[in-house]
C-alpha cells in the first residue's frame, strides 16, 4: 500500500492527532523521526502504524515486531509531521497506560503551559535520577514534549496525578518553589522521599498549593532578577539535592 494524497482519509485522522483533545479520545499518539521511533521500539512500545517515503533499519524494526508499515511520499509525510523539517517515519502509538508514583524523589510539574519546558524537565530528572509528576498543564505526549525529552518519555514517563493528596498518598513530603521567602536548598532536611512542586512559567505556584505544601524553597537569585525559567528551575533543585542523596556520582 502507497499513499500519495495529503486528502488520504488515513493521512486526515493522523493528522487530528496533533491536537491534544484527539489524542486523549483516541488514546493515540503521533511520534516523529527515526531518533524518537526508535526510543519508542527501545521502550518496547510498538508502533500501530508506521508512515514511511523510505525504508530504513527502524521502520524494518517497527514491522518485524508486528507494525504496519505504509509507504508514502515527502509531501505525506510533511503533512503527518508537526515540525518545520519532518523526517520519515512518522508512528501513531497506543499510549500506554499511567503509571504508579514510587516512593522515591519527585520533581512535579504544575500547570505548565509549555510542552518545550515540560519534555526537558523530563529528560532532565532521567539524567539526576529523579521520577517526574504533572498535575494539569500541558500534556506529556504531544509531539513537542516527546521531542524536548528527547524520547526519556517513552521509558521514564511523568506520571500524571491529581493533587497534592496522592503525593503525600505515595509517601512523599510535598515541598514548593517560590521566588522569595522560602529555605534554601541547603538547609532542607532529607528524611525521606520529596515531592518538590515547580509552577508554572507565567504566574509560578498558587498560593493555595503553596500552603499545602509542607514548606517553601527559594533559588538565590541576582539582585534585579525576576524569576527561572520552569524546567531550569527544575535542573537547579533536582541537581542541589541529588547531591545531598548522592545522585551527584552520575555526572563523574
Amino acid at each position: 500500500m502507497r499513499i500519495e494524497s495529503i486528502s488520504n482519509e488515513r493521512v486526515k485522522a493522523v493528522r487530528k492527532l496533533h491536537r491534544g483533545r484527539e489524542r486523549r479520545r483516541s488514546g493515540r499518539i503521533l511520534v516523529e523521526g527515526p531518533k524518537l521511533v526508535e526510543a519508542a521500539v527501545a521502550a518496547e512500545l510498538i508502533p500501530e502504524t508506521v508512515y514511511a517515503s523510505e525504508r530504513s533499519d527502524v521502520v524494518a524494526r517497527c514491522e518485524a515486531a508486528g507494525a504496519e508499515v505504509i509507504d508514502v511520499t515527502d509531501g505525506v509525510v510533511r503533512a503527518l509531521s508537526t515540525t518545520v523539517e519532518p523526517q520519515s517515519p512518522v508512528a501513531v502509538i497506543v499510549k500506554p497506560p499511567n503509571r504508579e508514583l514510587e516512593g522515591r524523589d519527585t520533581i512535579v510539574a504544575v500547570d505548565l503551559a509549555d510542552p518545550g519546558n515540560l519534555g526537558t524537565l523530563i529528560r532532565t530528572a532521567a539524567a539526576l535520577g529523579w521520577q517526574v509528576a504533572i498535575i494539569g498543564g500541558v500534556d506529556p505526549w504531544s509531539p513537542k514534549a516527546l521531542r524536548a525529552s528527547a524520547g526519556t518519555q517513552f521509558s521514564q514517563p511523568a506520571i500524571a496525578v491529581s493533587d497534592i493528596g496522592d503525593l503525600v498518598a505515595a509517601d512523599l513530603s510535598p515541598w514548593a518553589t517560590v521566588v522569595a521567602g522560602g529555605g534554601t536548598l541547603d538547609d532542607l532536611a532529607l528524611p525521606g522521599p520529596l515531592a518538590v512542586l515547580i509552577g508554572s512559567e507565567a504566574h509560578g505556584l498558587d498560593s493555595s498549593v503553596a500552603r499545602a505544601c509542607r514548606g517553601s524553597l527559594t533559588i538565590p537569585m541576582a539582585a534585579n532578577t525576576e524569576s527561572l525559567n520552569a524546567a531550569v528551575a527544575g535542573a537547579i533543585v533536582m541537581h542541589a539535592l541529588g547531591g545531598r542523596r548522592g545522585y551527584g556520582k552520575f555526572l563523574s
